[in-house]
């Protein structure tokens, strides 16, 4: 199964992408809607991409670089996270770099991803927890098939105060 299809493609980190993951990771207006909220150096995601390990049965997790068919460009990444194998089931988060958001790339990336998880991976769902603030995320998983499955109340913290996140499920049934 290739992870591509006309516009972009999936692929395992590169040593080239050490830069763009760095500014992606250090990026501090988006760490409110993610599990960081510190700095990252480019020692550790050199040793990263070194140590890489794509298989998420024994890491937990995997990440994958989006990339333009049509320059080879890195765009953002892709990651599964808390995989759990015996339930089939992982979470997924998204980064598209700012200078590409809203043209439909993380919309292909969540639905290569998905059939990947289904098709070779044997998942049955994807889920993710998002900020009820983060309007730009709500609709792009929800665009991808993705439905609102509960709602956590006061799940993140901004500054002295909490937001509601919405837990969203994708169920990857064989069509």
């Amino acid at each position: 199964m290739m992870l591509t299809d006309n516009i972009i493609s999936l692929r395992a980190p590169e040593p080239a992408d050490i830069e763009s993951m760095y500014l992606w990771e250090n990026d501090a207006t988006i760490w409110s809607d993610g599990a960081v909220r510190a700095p990252m150096s480019k020692k550790l995601l050199q040793d990263y991409v070194n140590c890489y390990n794509p298989d998420p049965n024994a890491s937990g997790q995997l990440r994958m670089i989006i990339t333009l068919n049509a320059t080879g460009e890195a765009l953002g990444c892709i990651d599964l996270y808390d995989y759990d194998a015996l339930n089939r089931k992982s979470g997924v988060g998204i980064v598209i770099d700012g200078s590409f958001r809203r043209r439909g790339y993380g919309k292909d990336a969540l639905l290569l991803l998905s059939e990947y998880c289904r098709e070779e991976l044997g998942l049955h769902q994807l889920w993710a927890i998002i900020s009820r603030t983060n309007v730009a995320s709500l609709s792009l998983f929800e665009s991808a098939g993705f439905n609102t499955a509960g709602c956590l109340r006061s799940w993140i913290r901004r500054g002295e105060s909490y937001s509601d996140a919405l837990f969203f499920q994708k169920l990857l049934v064989r069509s």
